[in-house]
């Protein structure tokens, strides 16, 4: 073949893979440069002194879900060589070093997203922290630290992990910031010796976290280190298990501009109105007569104004009859919640109107959606390695997905980011159907077209023009500008 004709062809073939083949692949990795990724994986240690680069393999860890390959030996099969020569054992000794620091690259690639979109144009009381928990359930009884936790949609303790996590809501969409473990007090009797670590590394930090703190605890922690970082929202909002006055007066002390807004539950908490102190139940029987119907919302409503226990601020208590909150996140086997007769709701900023508090309130929903969307696409708990390093690394790597397609989400214009994640997925099919196609049609190539030749005595040799086609393939490779 002359080398004229193999130019020509060879162009012929990259110009039909850069049509679309390899089209969403290669938005994530454009995300991953125009976000800086090498430079702050560099920022947080996460830093390899040969071998492939850490943005490459960070890479291919990320879009697996995506390529609809559930595991890392699944991707090192013989098709998708091509992709990348990285063998499994390098991609399981990346995920599972003790040494790098997951949660400041979190931190670092998130403040990059806000940046890209704008976010700090936006103001500050309509940015909203949420904080919430959820299980991560595990099949392995000697994956690192697993403990039985009490699954209270279910009604019965699950071997597993529960994760903490602070998100920040905005008009541009929801983020998780940051996690953190919680270990119940309860071990399996097959589960190994409970390995804490290093307290000093990152990994055994959160071990550290996980046995010594509280969830109450963890979130005031996880707050501070946020605001402390430069991300200062105008609420944060929680559901009635994290209500207690304790978090609740350590957020108002973090900075007076922030305000809080949860749902109450009824407990031992008394709260002074009229100078007396009333129990929540007992509060509502004194002013349940005066609720009256919203026309915002359509619900009976009445506000009070009480003094915040253990501290000299003042809050609103608003009483409730027919609010209703959905249940985005109902796994199967789920109790079916009863409805109260009545809801109360507390907010520090005194000034907000009855409806207004309910509608902000609503803005803690987007986490729940991020746990189902994380957990059922994403791979939220999927991962069953037994070492606890790779379990931090699987959570950071989830709710990394979520932030990446959450900002294509918004330079793409794609609507809903469930709309989004359908059409990678379903250009994953096909590409992962190509690969496949591939490995069959040049083993049937090799074949036929020798027996060909042989046959015809044609002297022209064909393997150039197999040669030309998987020179194109790896060169439009989509870890390509990953590497060093």
């Amino acid at each position: 073949m002359s080398t004229t004709n193999y130019k020509k062809f060879k162009g012929e073939i990259e110009n039909y893979l850069s049509n679309g083949l390899h089209n969403f692949e290669s938005k994530i990795d454009a995300a991953f440069s125009t976000l800086k990724f090498k430079t702050w994986l560099c920022k947080a240690n996460i830093v390899k002194k040969d071998g492939y680069h850490a943005c490459h393999l960070l890479f291919i860890l990320v879009i697996l879900p995506l390529l609809k390959v559930k595991t890392v030996h699944s991707f090192c099969q013989k098709h998708w060589l091509q992709w990348s020569s990285a063998q499994k054992d390098t991609l399981y000794r990346f995920k599972q070093n003790a040494n790098y620091r997951w949660r400041t690259f979190m931190y670092k690639t998130n403040n990059q997203i806000f940046e890209a979109i704008e976010l700090s144009k936006q103001l500050q009381q309509d940015t909203y922290f949420v904080i919430d928990d959820t299980i991560l359930a595990k099949l392995g009884r000697k994956i690192e630290n697993v403990s039985f936790i009490h699954d209270h949609n279910l009604g019965r303790s699950v071997l597993g992990y529960c994760i903490v996590t602070l998100g920040l809501f905005t008009a541009q969409g929801f983020y998780p910031l940051n996690f953190a473990y919680c270990f119940g007090k309860k071990r399996h009797s097959k589960s190994p010796e409970e390995n804490i670590g290093d307290p000093r590394k990152s990994s055994g930090q959160r071990s550290f976290e996980a046995k010594h703190f509280t969830k109450l605890e963890l979130s005031l922690i996880m707050v501070r280190s946020a605001v402390n970082r430069g991300i200062v929202p105008g609420y944060v909002m929680f559901d009635s298990w994290y209500a207690w006055p304790k978090l609740i007066n350590a957020i108002r002390n973090i900075k007076k501009s922030i305000h809080v807004i949860c749902r109450l539950k009824d407990s031992n908490v008394q709260y002074e109105y009229n100078g007396k102190k009333y129990k929540l139940s007992a509060l509502y029987q004194k002013v349940k007569s005066q609720l009256k119907k919203d026309k915002r919302t359509g619900l009976l409503l009445k506000r009070v104004t009480v003094k915040l226990p253990q501290s000299d601020e003042t809050a609103v208590i608003l009483f409730s009859r027919g609010y209703c909150e959905p249940e985005i996140d109902k796994p199967k086997g789920s109790k079916k919640k009863k409805e109260p007769k009545w809801v109360a709701f507390l907010s520090t900023d005194i000034h907000l109107h009855a409806s207004t508090i309910i509608k902000k309130y609503t803005k803690r929903w987007p986490i729940e959606v991020c746990f189902k969307e994380c957990k059922q696409q994403l791979g939220l708990g999927k991962d069953q390695s037994n070492d606890f390093n790779a379990q931090v690394f699987a959570t950071t790597v989830s709710f990394l997905r979520y932030n990446l397609l959450n900002y294509l989400n918004k330079v793409e214009n794609y609507g809903t980011l469930g709309e989004l994640f359908e059409q990678i997925a379903d250009a994953s099919a096909v590409t992962t159907y190509a690969h496949r196609l591939w490995d069959f049609f040049r083993g049937l190539f090799l074949v036929s077209f020798s027996t060909i030749f042989d046959l015809f005595k044609i002297n022209e040799d064909f393997q150039h023009y197999l040669d030309a086609i998987t020179n194109s393939l790896s060169e439009l490779a989509p870890f390509q500008g990953c590497e060093t």
